[in-house]
């Protein structure tokens, strides 16, 4: 496991390519950030090939799975984000299900799995995974649709494709559902990324109730060999922080 900084999150307000560097020189060897089309992708490349960072994650265009019609406009989009994460080297897209449209969830999650075993070709053909995200809709996100791993889970295995996995963010999860790993247990083959974030709050990991050094050992023996990134908004200076960062060995 290796930590990926997020630094729209981390970062907020600061120029990416700076960003960049500033994590890099305090040895992180991944970041990822939210939208690509609003930012300059030469210049962050520039800044992560000097550094020899990763471009871990970024979004797909904001077009909703949940929606009627939106099946071209996704798929368009995505290819517009493959093209951006090319040009990165990136390797995975982070993509929304959209709000609740009202409509019964075996509805609106058959249009997810539709759209999805679409985009499974574009996807594999590239060797781009896309990380289908829950979100938690009583604090941060209130309409969303997808708040339950097991039914994001059950939307990936229906999917049945390699290139298309769960982003489990732990903080999300926390606050939707809790009992964080009995939910991993037995569906890591499922996740293609964690996200983390003391709850409540999402400051810092030792600020809340999750106990990261105890999960993070955990993970690690259950075989999750993968990124762990950091979406928090920090309450004191950055480096501080990241100090008191749990060792993942």
């Amino acid at each position: 496991m290796k930590y990926s900084v997020c630094i729209d999150a981390v970062y907020a307000g600061m120029d990416p390519a700076q960003a960049i560097r500033e994590s890099a020189q305090m040895g992180f060897p991944a970041v990822e950030f939210w939208s690509w089309w609003d930012k300059d992708l030469p210049r962050i490349n520039e800044a992560a090939q000097e550094m020899g960072v990763e471009i871990a994650a970024c979004c797909t265009r904001l077009v909703p799975l949940t929606e009627q019609g939106k099946e071209t406009d996704f798929l368009q989009g995505l290819q517009e984000s493959m093209k951006a994460a090319k040009s990165l080297r990136c390797k995975r897209l982070i993509a929304q299900a959209g709000n609740d449209t009202g409509e019964p969830a075996e509805v609106q999650g058959g249009r997810i799995v539709h759209t999805l075993k679409q985009a499974a070709p574009l996807l594999e053909s590239e060797g781009i995974t896309l990380l289908l995200e829950p979100l938690n809709g009583r604090i941060d996100h209130p309409g969303y649709f997808l708040a339950s791993s097991e039914a994001g889970f059950r939307l990936i295995q229906e999917v049945d494709s390699p290139s298309v996995r769960l982003l489990f963010d732990l903080y999300h999860q926390q606050i939707s559902e809790g009992d964080l790993l009995r939910r991993l247990e037995g569906n890591l083959e499922w996740v293609g990324h964690l996200h983390a974030a003391g709850n409540p709050g999402r400051h810092e990991l030792d600020r809340g109730e999750l106990n990261y050094p105890w999960i993070f050992r955990r993970l690690k023996e259950m075989g999750y060999a993968g990124l762990i990134g950091l979406e928090y908004h920090p309450e004191e200076p950055v480096g501080e922080g990241f100090k008191r960062l749990p060792d993942l060995g």
